[in-house]
């Protein structure tokens, strides 16, 4: 009995932490680059912030199974194998964002910025993120606290169903016109047991990637279809009172900033 419970708390997620991991997808072999430097602004966090739990009513027997809803995970505790999460989706999914376009090839230069204007970048990719829901089901058989002992047969643990949605926008900082626009959205859905699948609460940086392959296809063909004059001649922001753009934002053959 002991031994069935310490298992079923184990399984339940008191014990293990998981944390935001993003591999981007690979660089791009080919493809053209152009003589212009993005800044990635801190994302947007436009989402809703009602996290609610019933993990807890699986420890009571006949109950058959509990369930949890999470708008924003990071701030919640309990999941199905792990107790928390450790993820900022302001700066992970902008740093995330970075290194997508760095592989892709398309720039001079990529960094990553939380201030409002950079005068060494003539663009910058503002995100805004409004979904990042965690809805999870977790499997009691009816056993309460002995539940654990079932798991090593194979039957599922619990279901996850997560989501991730956020507006990318390239905008001309010289005069903020947006220049494309694109919708990163996707859905994780994996049933957990002790055999498949185990510990995999958390598909963002799954689903990220998945939608940035597109993203980055829909970029690559939106600057294709601009006159080469057009990144060539861009301007650097400018506003009363700004300093130039940095020493290094510049190149021998680059376009430079208007005096």
């Amino acid at each position: 009995m002991v031994h069935a419970a310490a298992m079923a708390l184990v399984l339940s997620g008191c014990v293990s932490r998981a944390g935001w991991e993003y591999r981007p997808n690979p660089p791009a072999t080919v493809g053209k680059s152009y003589p212009v430097v993005l800044a990635v602004r801190t994302f947007k966090d436009d989402r809703p912030d009602a996290n609610s739990t019933y993990l807890w009513l699986c420890m009571l027997p006949l109950v058959p199974f509990c369930t949890a809803e999470y708008d924003r995970p990071e701030s919640a505790n309990g999941f199905l194998t792990m107790s928390a999460y450790d993820f900022r989706p302001q700066t992970d999914l902008a740093n995330a964002a970075a290194s997508e376009m760095r592989n892709a090839g398309l720039f001079r230069d990529v960094y990553v910025t939380d201030r409002k204007i950079e005068p060494a970048a003539q663009l910058m990719l503002r995100g805004t993120i409004d979904d990042t829901s965690w809805r999870g089901s977790h499997y009691a058989y009816m056993l309460g606290p002995d539940m654990g002992m079932l798991y090593p047969t194979g039957l599922p643990i619990g279901r996850v169903d997560a989501t991730l949605s956020l507006d990318l926008r390239l905008v001309e900082q010289d005069n903020d016109r947006v220049l494309w626009t694109y919708r990163v959205a996707g859905e994780y859905k994996i049933t957990e047991s002790y055999y498949h699948d185990f510990s995999k609460d958390f598909g963002y940086p799954e689903i990220f990637r998945n939608g940035m392959k597109g993203a980055i296809d829909s970029l690559r063909e939106y600057m294709a279809s601009q006159p080469e004059s057009f990144w060539s001649s861009m301007p650097y922001p400018t506003e009363p009172g700004m300093a130039s753009p940095y020493p290094a934002a510049a190149d021998p053959g680059a376009a430079q900033p208007p005096n």
